[in-house]
């Protein structure tokens, strides 16, 4: 029989009754496990290092230590941890999402069916416990390996992976040279300089014992979206882009990237109608 992991959660924030709603709706979900909640916010860093949690649902603004530096001490602990803020002033959120880039947030007063959608999304986000790539499109594109930003050497293999991305899988090699040397002849000395991307990329993965995410064939190279976690996907398999991070940027880095951002921005338009 297949046990289901259950999301080691923490909860922290010095509002009484904001704790009690959370307390009660993680301890009604099957899928979470509370393994404490806390006022004190030196005291929930003090019982995560021995605890290790999956998942921390923090308030922005506490006396003793906000909530910010609280979520970059828990993911110096654990990399991968979920991290969802709450707070009743916007401003602190966005913050919280710039500098950590926050999983997801509540914006306070909040209501049930907040609460409902903050549980199924750390359910969703529970896939990145056993997922060890996360790729971020909007906005700047990066690639991250438990939850640490991959740097490349090589900066034409890492569009090369992103023009994967974009494309939702296997990207001939005459379509990716196109893209990645717009204008030049389609000759050997171009496609020398493909297959030292792809070269590049399969080293870069083995070395983060990741390999699985990317591998090639004669004349493609393709992306596994069933190993990673990308934020444009989520969107693409359904998830409301309105509780994304999207806001109007893909991929900025690549002029490629620019029909992918209008449909992207047009979808977020029409949802609003």
């Amino acid at each position: 029989m297949v046990i289901a992991m259950r999301i080691k959660t923490i909860i922290v924030d010095d509002e009484p009754w904001s704790l009690r709603q959370f307390r009660d709706a993680c301890i009604s979900s099957t899928d979470i496990d509370l393994l404490g909640e806390f006022g004190s916010a030196r005291k929930a860093l003090l019982y995560a290092q021995d605890h290790l949690p999956d998942c921390a649902l923090l308030d922005v603004r506490m006396p003793d230590m906000d909530g910010i530096e609280l979520g970059e001490r828990l993911r110096e602990i654990n990399p991968g941890i979920i991290l969802i803020y709450i707070s009743g002033y916007e401003e602190f959120l966005k913050a919280a999402i710039i500098k950590l880039r926050a999983d997801y947030f509540l914006l306070k007063p909040f209501n049930v069916m907040d609460v409902a959608q903050m549980l199924d999304r750390i359910k969703y986000l529970s896939g990145r416990l056993r997922k060890r790539v996360e790729v971020q499109t909007f906005g700047e594109f990066d690639i991250f390996v438990d939850g640490k930003l991959l740097e490349f050497t090589n900066q034409k293999a890492k569009e090369l992976f992103a023009i994967c991305i974009d494309r939702g899988g296997e990207v001939t090699m005459q379509k990716s040279i196109s893209l990645l040397w717009e204008g030049r002849s389609y000759d050997d000395k171009v496609k020398c300089l493909y297959r030292k991307a792809v070269i590049y990329l399969n080293s870069v993965f083995r070395e983060y014992g990741v390999a699985d995410v990317f591998s090639n064939r004669r004349g493609s190279c393709h992306v596994n979206r069933g190993e990673i976690l990308c934020d444009y996907y989520e969107v693409l398999d359904g998830r409301d882009i309105h509780d994304t991070l999207f806001d109007g940027r893909y991929m900025t880095d690549y002029s490629w990237g620019e029909e992918t951002c209008g449909k992207l921005c047009r979808m977020a338009s029409k949802n609003l109608i």
